[in-house]
């Protein structure tokens, strides 16, 4: 048998088989095709969906009772207070920039998000904060560097942790 013959018989082998693998493909696909639908429409797993469904809405409804509104006023209160604190630093700065709202997540613990705003300005007397920096702001100092909570952290510190990573 030439090198020819027996590369064409070979080919027609592997034609063979890859027919016959390809139908029992698509046998168990429609096997489990089929399961699926009926798995679907199995009026037990609907009624176990439905139950999962209902357990979720009522978990999520308890934690919804369970925040307390006058901590949630709390939240409000301070995050509305740091809003308008901030605000005020701003415009002392003489910057384009404040915070125009606010989103508070209701979750455990609540989450408290911050939106920046550009203020018209018409007159151009506000400095963006390109110039604040090299006009020599707060923000530009090398000496301390203020956390959100309020409290300064040293330099030499932060510097210490970025050498331990």
């Amino acid at each position: 048998m030439s090198f020819l013959e027996r590369a064409k018989s070979v080919a027609g082998q592997a034609a063979k088989v890859s027919v016959e693998v390809a139908g029992q493909a698509a046998k168990v696909g429609a096997d489990v095709g089929g399961k699926a639908v009926a798995t679907v429409r199995d009026p037990a797993t609907q009624a176990r969906a439905r139950s999962a469904l209902k357990k979720a809405k009522r978990g999520f409804t308890t934690i919804l009772e369970r925040i307390d509104p006058k901590i949630l006023a709390d939240v409000v209160i301070k995050a509305t207070s740091l809003q308008e604190r901030a605000n005020a630093s701003l415009q002392e700065r003489g910057s384009v920039y404040r915070i125009g709202q606010i989103q508070i997540g209701a979750a455990i613990p609540p989450s408290i998000q911050f939106s920046i705003e550009r203020v018209d300005d018409p007159d151009r007397k506000l400095l963006d904060s390109t110039a604040l920096l090299a006009k020599g702001g707060a923000a530009a100092t090398a000496e301390a560097i203020v956390s959100l909570d309020g409290t300064a952290v040293d330099a030499e510190a932060l510097d210490g942790i970025a050498d331990e990573e």
